[in-house]
């Protein structure tokens, strides 16, 4: 049976990862608090050279409270670019204020900044900015267009981890930071978040989520190291198997706001290691793609994933499943998203680059 090639389920593990969750799972006394949460913080402060981090356990839960900070009403407006997932107005909603979708670019799927200009009005309070796929926003300008309308630019780096702009870290240039340590971004703990700020943030109280969450996402290695490279056969029922039993969180579920637990910030101390690494190779795999589809390649893009326009993204992720292929369809119509992550060999790459090319050029 051909191997599987898919663009989630947790791509970034591997087998040390897979053996520090089980490590962690028998050391319940430091699920929820440890000496790792203070070395992470420290981590990211000197990294992002902002002063104030707070961890907390997802992507959203960060971009919820950044926004929660600046107390926001109804007749207010937080600009965000249009191509994005769907918890990014939902947090601006969630916060009280009103979100107002600013087109993007065809090229690299980033805000466009003249349509940007257009829709600030006197009500604006904040920007989101994205940096997808990990390509870097037009910080020059973005940056000049907040100073000149007071708006708190707030980056949302959980594609872009790693990326830099001018020399400089992405996620350095707003008032406020968020990440994402989600199981699909660009390093993982299956869920997590930071939130980075210029300023002291007033937060509400949170607690650690409860041991047995905790214990279901140290799980969630364990089971996936089993079923992807079997996803196609019996990895799949696996999969459903522990749904139906709950021992899998899904992604997009309902998700209260929690502080990182220790056990997870572990994991993101060991991915972090690897950062470097790990953005290397979707590059490399990237300009394969670049290459083979005459698109052009942004070197200073990371590359989360490689977006592809296509004439029916639709049909060609039904057919690419029938060929052991799973491609993503992150967020619009027209495009498909190709995996880069670190388990694509170049062999791999060329399977993904025949596949596509077998159904486009029909």
């Amino acid at each position: 049976m051909p191997k599987p090639i898919l663009i989630g389920l947790s791509p970034n593990s591997d087998k040390t990862d897979v053996w520090l969750a089980f490590k962690l799972l028998l050391q319940p006394r430091r699920w929820q608090k440890g000496t790792a949460l203070s070395k992470l913080e420290v981590i990211l402060k000197k990294y992002f050279h902002l002063p104030h981090c707070y961890l907390v356990n997802a992507g959203r839960s960060a971009l919820y409270l950044s926004l929660k900070s600046l107390h926001l009403n109804s007749d207010e407006e937080v600009l965000h670019q249009g191509f994005t997932c769907a918890v990014v107005p939902q947090a601006i909603i969630k916060a009280g204020a009103k979100p107002v979708a600013v087109e993007y670019n065809q090229d690299d799927f980033n805000l466009n900044v003249w349509d940007l200009a257009r829709k600030i009005t006197p009500r604006s309070r904040a920007l989101i900015i994205q940096h997808t796929f990990g390509s870097p926003d037009d910080l020059t300008h973005i940056q000049a267009l907040c100073r000149r309308h007071h708006l708190v630019l707030i980056e949302d780096c959980a594609h872009a981890l790693g990326a830099k702009y001018q020399d400089k870290p992405i996620g350095s240039f707003g008032d406020m930071t968020v990440l994402s340590f989600g199981r699909d971004k660009v390093i993982s703990s299956v869920f997590g978040g930071a939130l980075l700020s210029r300023q002291a943030l007033v937060l509400p109280d949170l607690n650690y989520p409860d041991k047995l969450w905790i214990a279901k996402q140290l799980l969630h290695p364990l089971i996936f190291s089993l079923a992807v490279p079997a996803y196609f056969s019996f990895g799949k029922p696996i999969i459903y198997l522990c749904r139906k039993l709950n021992l899998i969180t899904l992604p997009l579920s309902d998700l209260p706001v929690k502080l990182l637990p220790n056990a997870l910030a572990r994991l993101v101390l060991h991915q972090w290691q690897k950062l470097d690494r790990l953005n290397r190779r979707r590059q490399a795999i990237a300009k394969l793609y670049a290459t083979a589809f005459k698109q052009s390649f942004n070197s200073r893009s990371i590359y989360l994933r490689f977006p592809l326009k296509v004439a029916d993204p639709v049909g060609l992720i039904r057919y690419a499943k029938t060929r052991h292929l799973w491609l993503g369809d992150w967020y619009a119509k027209e495009i498909i998203n190709l995996p880069t992550h670190s388990r694509m060999a170049v062999a791999d790459a060329v399977t993904v680059i025949k596949i596509v090319k077998a159904y486009v050029d029909r």
